[in-house]
């Protein structure tokens, strides 16, 4: 089989073989470059959708969806007053000062409870000046609280980088 194009220039009826698609030469009529175009490709059998198989896809991405926009809504705070029930029924303490917010975290970082730690986090960060100066104050007191005295300095330094 070959291809057949008429050339760019004197418009004769050229024929080159299969191989030279897609590369430039000479018309044999008018001796000009031309460019020789890839042989035409029959057209790929594709089978028919199967309406089944789309419908559950689409079923199972909106489930996904909704799953993601629940879960999404869990991981938001409550609202209403500080003090009323949360989403898992549990009472949120009210808020204490932030000199009391880091040093009870450095105190569940100690003990390695990392979820307490990370829920005192979460209220030292929004307030992030009253938490430096409260950080700062706290280490430059020659003497720790009672409830940091047995943690070592650079510990208490690598806890507080973390926030």
């Amino acid at each position: 089989m070959s291809i057949e194009f008429h050339c760019e220039k004197c418009g004769r009826l050229v024929k080159a073989p299969d191989d030279a698609g897609g590369r430039h030469g000479k018309c044999p009529s008018c001796h000009q470059s031309v460019y020789i175009p890839e042989p035409d490709v029959e057209p790929l059998e594709l089978t028919p959708i199967d309406e089944d198989a789309e419908r559950r896809e689409q079923q199972a991405r909106a489930e996904a969806a909704d799953l993601a926009r629940r879960l999404a809504s869990d991981r938001e705070p409550p609202s209403g007053p500080d003090d009323g029930p949360n989403l898992r029924g549990q009472v949120a303490e009210p808020r204490m000062p932030m000199d009391q917010l880091v040093i009870e975290y450095a105190k569940a970082m100690a003990s390695g409870d990392l979820n307490t730690a990370e829920q005192y986090a979460q209220d030292i960060r929004r307030d992030r000046n009253k938490a430096k100066e409260a950080i700062q104050a706290l280490m430059s007191d020659d003497l720790m609280p009672e409830p940091l005295a047995s943690v070592p300095r650079p510990v208490l330094v690598g806890f507080f980088k973390q926030l």
